[in-house]
């Protein structure tokens, strides 16, 4: 991931972190049932898309303490 991905990550607000968050989520599901059937060659996918979930996960958080700060 680049670092600009991650500073436009920061600028997002909380509603729009959280539909990315569904998205990729969904994303990674369909890459799982892909495997399963043995059309996902690529399996660095899944680590990607784990380090992007975590990522938004703990920018929603951090978002979520400023606010009750």
């Amino acid at each position: 991931m680049k670092k600009t991905d991650k500073i436009s990550y920061r600028q997002k607000s909380t509603e729009e972190l959280l539909k990315n968050l569904l998205d990729l989520r969904k994303k990674f599901i369909e890459a799982k049932a892909k495997s399963a059937t043995g059309n996902q060659k690529d399996t660095s996918v899944f680590s990607k898309i784990k380090y992007e979930i975590a990522l938004i996960s703990t920018l929603i958080q951090e978002k979520k303490h400023d606010k009750e700060n």
